[in-house]
């Protein structure tokens, strides 16, 4: 099954916080960050595929390990990564930030990115990522992160 649209994800965020419903109905039941975290985390993962992010993995690696795993979860529809991966060179996730800040923070993301028109900054592993992809990708992270937002 195809991941639902970005936009369409970060509405049913923005609802399950408004609903002050418990974190571990959205969260995966893995994960090792709170709700906030999870978020700051997406916000910061979609933000940058605007800006760009703060460190890339080598060339090759994205070259060649980088984009089989691109290819593979867009093929799928779906990816697996370590849930607690934070991104290299980020600020680090604020613990306490209050979870409507930080879906704030994730809706202002993918307003940003949707409105964006130019090329998008390569990504750390996959490299180069059309906005259609990135799309694609982000909203898998985001299913990956929150599943129970998936059956929301």
């Amino acid at each position: 099954m195809p991941p639902a649209p970005l936009r369409e994800l970060s509405d049913r965020v923005r609802e399950h916080v408004s609903q002050d419903r418990p974190d571990s109905e959205a969260l995966a039941p893995d994960s090792v960050w709170n709700l906030s975290q999870t978020l700051q985390h997406c916000a910061q993962t979609v933000g940058y595929s605007v800006t760009g992010y703060p460190r890339l993995k080598p060339a090759l690696f994205r070259a060649t390990a980088g984009a089989l795993a691109k290819r593979a979860f867009l093929r799928r529809g779906r990816m697996r990564h370590p849930l607690g991966a934070e991104i290299e060179g980020a600020p680090p996730l604020d613990r306490d930030l209050p979870v409507t800040a930080a879906a704030e923070r994730l809706e202002d993301a993918v307003q940003r990115f949707t409105a964006h028109t130019g090329a998008h900054a390569p990504h750390p592993a996959y490299g180069r990522c059309t906005h259609e992809e990135f799309a694609r990708l982000h909203a898998m992270h985001l299913e990956e992160h929150l599943p129970g937002l998936v059956r929301a």
